[in-house]
């Protein structure tokens, strides 16, 4: 049996994670427990019920939330101190864990190795990290993982409302990931693009599609309130939604661009869509190639953080 315990990570990440152990569980055939998702179990069919049909998948450990979240928390704390000041964590299991320091230097911890396999089918174990992953049972699975990340209602109507009303815009929707916020910091803002800076590159995107006779529109998801005035000339379906509609609408755009983000990449993977990484402000956006990998084919310094 395989217990999951990270907690930290916001939602997307914590999607990719576990379908990574949901992919690895069902292909060797262990338990497998996420005491890590509960924040998030309502807004997904599978997770709201804890029903992954025949196999042994749950987000619950004892069935009673509040003594797994107090064992939850519980061990995440044990750990962190532990681990700081030995540089190791006792447990009565065995215990793999990916530290924080190894999440930024982007080390990717093979859920396919003998050892671990053989550890998870024969005895309990506590995992703790984000970097774990099996890329090729993830997409082995795909239409399971995807089944059980399928979203309520009303947001299932919703987004399925908001799709069909953008695409009477035009012939093609580009799902267009505009991330702020923390992108102003991370790896030193280099993916931190101006409205302008979009604009362009969505004008060279419309272009493009105006050449073989189609138009074109865009669906804007964001993370901060977007200036339409800037992207003018192009047409847009913008406007204030609730995170999983925003995410989940992007997967049912023709094809998605976006900086490097495991949100759109949640998005191309479970609306199996072209995703285009914008590793550049001064990169040239042709019409959007699929591409199964939902990474760059470029080599970049960070790109272990986003292979799944």
């Amino acid at each position: 049996m395989v217990i999951i315990n990270s907690q930290n990570a916001m939602l997307v990440n914590r999607l990719w994670g576990f379908s990574s152990f949901i992919a690895n569980s069902i292909e060797y055939d262990y338990p497998l427990v996420n005491l890590g998702f509960y924040r998030y179990k309502d807004y997904f069919e599978a997770t709201k019920i804890n029903d992954f049909g025949k196999f042994p998948i749950s987000i619950k450990r004892w069935g009673i939330p509040l003594l797994d979240y107090f064992y939850s928390n519980l061990f995440k704390n044990w750990s962190s101190i532990t681990y700081r000041k030995f540089g190791k964590t006792p447990v009565l299991h065995k215990f793999y864990r990916t530290t924080f320091s190894e999440d930024k230097t982007s080390t990717i911890f093979d859920l396919n190795k003998k050892e671990f396999i053989n550890d998870a089918r024969t005895r309990k174990i506590l995992v703790q990290g984000w970097m774990f992953r099996d890329s090729v049972n993830v997409r082995k699975h795909r239409d399971l993982i995807c089944s059980f990340f399928k979203p309520v209602e009303p947001y299932f109507s919703e987004i399925k409302h908001e799709i069909a009303e953008a695409k009477k815009l035009a012939n093609i929707l580009i799902g267009v990931h505009i991330r702020r916020g923390d992108y102003a910091t991370f790896v030193g803002g280099k993916w931190f693009y101006s409205d302008e800076q979009y604009a362009k590159m969505m004008h060279q995107i419309a272009n493009e599609y105006k050449l073989i006779g189609l138009s074109c529109a865009f669906f804007i998801s964001s993370n901060e309130e977007i200036n339409v005035a800037k992207f003018d000339g192009l047409t847009l379906a913008n406007k204030a939604r609730n995170f999983i509609v925003d995410l989940y609408s992007l997967s049912e755009c023709d094809a998605i661009i976006g900086p490097p983000s495991t949100f759109s990449q949640w998005a191309a993977f479970y609306g199996d869509k072209p995703l285009t990484m914008i590793l550049s402000p001064n990169q040239n956006l042709g019409i959007p190639k699929y591409n199964n990998a939902f990474v760059a084919d470029e080599d970049f310094p960070e790109k272990n953080l986003y292979t799944f």
